[in-house]
């Protein structure tokens, strides 16, 4: 059965739309044109890959294998004419990259900078997201790779794990002016989570187990329990606007808050033996890498060296174990509710 490309992009974009007006208006065809394609294809498979009603179509059983097989071959489609064209001199072409917030904000966005500056034709499409969205957008051949925690999928099968050269340290911070450091005592885990915690992504297992138990125990001093966390924003900017106006509490690695820590926006609280990132390089097993997504790997395995220096200049500054004593913070008993305050405080 010889089936056409353009076969393919009709059937994945009616997927898409759910509407055969709006998939033949992005197809720049006909409605009548694509039906009369999308019929003579499921005549030759003697099945419906969708389902008609009034409003809209969806995929049926065999329609989804169809589309999920329809989409690797239009992307391998896309790679090898994108090489053929492109591949000498890299004018041309595409790659897609994915990552969490903390690589994205740390040195994913400044390797993708430095990508578009030396290669200006090539199109680059960045997307933060969890892992396991990134996960299906790679199976779904939507991106090229991504980095991710590596505890996170070693054990899949299907997935190459090329893990970075480094750890990075992730320590819990508040604003300037914070209750917890109002003393000279060392903050521990549990004083933070005696506050509430906001995340800008879900937290890997292997952090979020001590993470758990320090809440509980954090918990235990407040006269009600608290939700774990208390906020969760899509993604790093929403996060630090709530830190700055409240009592808030989150944690980072450091180059994603360098900003606010030089200019003492934020402050480092704490941070334990446990809370730390490893992050890898994830690809798809057995699928080839184009010139491009290895060219923008390669920066960014650039721009994660450099992320790893300013993180130690960083330590060497703000480091709570590293300040004088008699600066170092401790925890303080939650603030009184004041009658229309915008902070959100422990209580």
């Amino acid at each position: 059965m010889a089936l056409e490309l353009q076969q393919l992009r009709q059937v994945v974009a009616l997927a898409e739309h759910r509407s055969f007006v709006r998939a033949s208006a992005a197809l720049h065809i006909s409605q009548p044109a694509l039906s009369r394609s999308i019929q003579n294809l499921e005549r030759r498979f003697g099945s419906s890959l969708f389902l008609r009603s009034t409003v809209g179509v969806v995929p049926t059983d065999l329609g989804r294998l169809y589309i999920e097989r329809a989409r690797d071959l239009l992307r391998m489609a896309d790679e090898l004419e994108s090489e053929a064209v492109g591949h000498a001199a890299m004018r041309t072409g595409r790659v897609d990259v994915g990552g969490g917030p903390y690589p994205t904000d740390s040195f994913l966005g400044p390797a993708v900078a430095r990508f578009v500056e030396q290669f200006p034709q090539v199109s680059v499409q960045l997307n933060s997201g969890d892992w396991d969205d990134l996960v299906h957008q790679l199976r779904s051949r939507t991106l090229d790779f991504f980095v991710a925690e590596t505890s996170l999928l070693a054990r899949e099968p299907d997935l190459d794990v090329v893990p970075m050269p480094v750890r990075h340290p992730v320590y819990f911070f508040a604003r300037a002016g914070h209750p917890l450091t109002a003393g000279s005592a060392t903050i521990r885990a549990a004083d933070v989570m005696s506050w509430p915690f906001a995340t800008p992504s879900r937290i890997p297992p292997r952090v979020l187990d001590p993470m758990l138990a320090a809440h509980r125990e954090g918990s235990s001093r407040l006269p009600s329990g608290r939700p774990f966390p208390a906020i969760v924003c899509n993604g790093l900017a929403p996060v630090k606007r709530i830190i700055a106006a409240s009592d808030v509490v989150s944690a980072s690695i450091l180059p994603c808050i360098a900003e606010d820590l030089d200019s003492g926006r934020f402050v480092l609280l704490a941070t334990e033996p446990w809370m730390h990132l490893h992050y890898g390089v994830v690809s798809l097993r057995g699928r080839p890498w184009t010139q491009t997504a290895d060219t923008l790997r390669d920066l960014v395995l650039e721009a994660e060296h450099e992320a790893t220096g300013l993180e130690r200049a960083l330590r060497e500054v703000h480091d709570p174990e590293r300040r004088p004593r008699h600066t170092r913070a401790r925890s303080a008993p939650p603030p009184r509710k004041k009658v229309g305050a915008t902070r959100i405080g422990k209580g």
